[in-house]
């Protein structure tokens, strides 16, 4: 047992952490949500990961994005977090893609083997396609819902899309998903029971919801794949 995981392993059993370095875990969307998830997951002893995102750091990231500091400005978020994880364990195996979740990306993952998915994208449209293609698959999944305009970490939850509410993301979600006849217990997500504080085009956010959302789901990762 690496010594790193120790104290972890006192809680879980060496066995189920043991278990952990052969996982592979694709993690879309590489925000506040996916980037604490991420952070999370290789702080557990996670092996593998595949990480996707099309986007570049900014400034206006680095009040609530755990992965990122001043020096990552202006690189892939891809390239900063594979750097970000391997300074927490250089043996970690990490496959980037620097792209959108899209038909194309898809395509190009098709046969890989995934022990788990995590879904924190922004786009509704995108979040239905990567559901649709882990039920298709029989992968284990789950979605993240909207954590901005929120200011309270104790509101996250985790339950099945139909159990959702005050989500504004969440309604598109239900409504896309039963368009495309899917049953909405069948897709688990974190959501946050609080309501948003303010409406408009600009996202506000904190660290605070989003990194709350990415403990969650790191955790229901966690707890899934290890059974």
């Amino acid at each position: 047992m690496e010594k790193r995981l120790e104290r972890f392993a006192a809680l879980v059993g060496e066995d189920k952490v043991k278990t952990l370095k052969d996982k592979n875990v694709l993690i879309c969307g590489l925000g506040g949500v996916g980037g604490t998830a991420l952070e999370s997951l290789a702080r557990s002893g996670i092996g593998h990961f595949t990480i996707v995102d099309y986007d570049v750091v900014e400034i206006s990231n680095l009040n609530r994005q755990i992965l990122f500091t001043n020096k990552d400005v202006g690189k892939p978020k891809v390239e900063a977090a594979r750097e970000r994880v391997q300074t927490i364990d250089e043996s970690i195996i990490v496959t980037a893609f620097d792209c959108r979740v899209d038909d194309n990306f898809l395509t190009r993952i098709s046969g890989r083997k995934f022990d788990f998915v995590i879904d924190a994208i922004d786009a509704p449209e995108a979040k239905v396609q990567l559901i649709k293609y882990c039920l298709a698959n029989n992968l284990l999944f789950i979605s993240s819902m909207g954590m901005a305009n929120r200011l309270d970490p104790t509101a996250v939850r985790i339950a099945n899309l139909a159990k959702t509410d005050t989500d504004p993301l969440a309604k598109k979600m239900r409504m896309l998903m039963r368009r495309e006849q899917i049953d909405l217990a069948d897709i688990p997500v974190v959501y946050s029971l609080e309501k948003p504080l303010r409406k408009g085009s600009l996202l506000a956010s904190v660290m605070n919801v989003p990194s709350a959302a990415g403990l969650a789901l790191s955790s229901y990762c966690l707890e899934k794949i290890q059974k």
